[in-house]
């Protein structure tokens, strides 16, 4: 048994470098005619410099108002907007923020959409542009312009078993790991979460909060450490079903990203409504 969990521990190890990158590995691959760079800051961020060659990427165009949350786009709509961003069926996408708010948490909504959809060659760069900064600075590599390029051919193949609906999830109440990505204080009802009316969280599920998975820089922390959150500390199977929520998609994009990509759990889906769906209803299980 010892010599098994090795033995998977040293796959994962050999193949966890492909979802994160870092600013050495994306330089030598800036040239790469078939690299499309997306940056998920806001216009004016993004003006005062981005990564050469980076293209400024609008979460809002991934995802669509239903009720009090949002849902993930069409796969016509999402084909429009990949397309838009320049992206083909043999491109090889690397997303990244500024560090600010959000940024990093729609770097793996974006990464969700793509991978759901069918590519599969994404990464998001570890560290994001202040990591960047940080290296090349002094490098002519900060760009202020917007580059120019040409519209995308992407076909998308949409994956019907990630994104599931709150029917999906009380179906496996009780059966399936389920992994809510809020802080603690939201999951253990002692502080409520904006937009989402009662306290708690979804019955039998644990606490993972997104934010941990990182160092104060935004750099993803050691295999080792991740490692142990989620298989040791949360008992998860690699080979068995995962379920992430959080309050409205984005921290759990972040906690799906991490498992599928760069852990390879084999079946990690994402309740993209979360709980600006289930909290605001009235009879779905919960508890603080």
């Amino acid at each position: 048994m010892k010599f098994l969990l090795f033995s998977l521990f040293t796959f994962l190890s050999l193949y966890a470098s492909e979802a994160f990158i870092d600013v050495t590995e994306l330089k030598s691959k800036v040239e790469n005619k078939n690299i499309v760079i997306l940056d998920t800051t806001d216009k004016k961020t993004y003006d005062k410099g981005h990564i050469p060659g980076a293209v400024l990427v609008n979460i809002s165009n991934f995802r669509h108002p239903v009720e009090k949350y949002q849902l993930i786009n069409s796969p016509m709509q999402l084909q429009k907007e990949f397309r838009s961003l320049g992206i083909n069926n043999n491109s090889e996408v690397i997303i990244y923020g500024h560090n600010k708010g959000k940024e990093l948490l729609k770097a793996s909504y974006v990464a969700l959409s793509l991978i759901s959809h069918g590519l599969q060659n994404v990464s998001i760069l570890n560290g994001g542009y202040p990591e960047w900064v940080s290296e090349y600075e002094f490098d002519e590599l900060i760009q202020t312009k917007t580059p120019e390029y040409k519209k995308g051919n992407f076909v998308v193949k949409p994956n019907k078993k990630i994104i599931i609906d709150i029917d999906y999830v009380k179906s496996r109440i009780g059966t399936t790991p389920m992994i809510e990505a809020r802080p603690l204080k939201y999951f253990n009802g002692t502080v409520q979460s904006n937009g989402v009316k009662r306290l708690g969280h979804i019955s039998g599920a644990k606490s993972s909060y997104w934010r941990d998975k990182f160092d104060s820089e935004y750099k993803l922390k050691p295999i080792n450490k991740i490692k142990k959150i989620f298989i040791k500390s949360n008992k998860l199977n690699v080979n068995k079903e995962v379920i992430t929520y959080c309050t409205g998609g984005l921290e759990a994009s972040m906690n799906w990203y991490i498992l599928h990509a760069y852990l390879h759990f084999k079946d990690v889906k994402i309740y993209d409504a979360s709980m600006k769906q289930w909290g605001n209803l009235d009879k779905t299980p919960m508890q603080k």
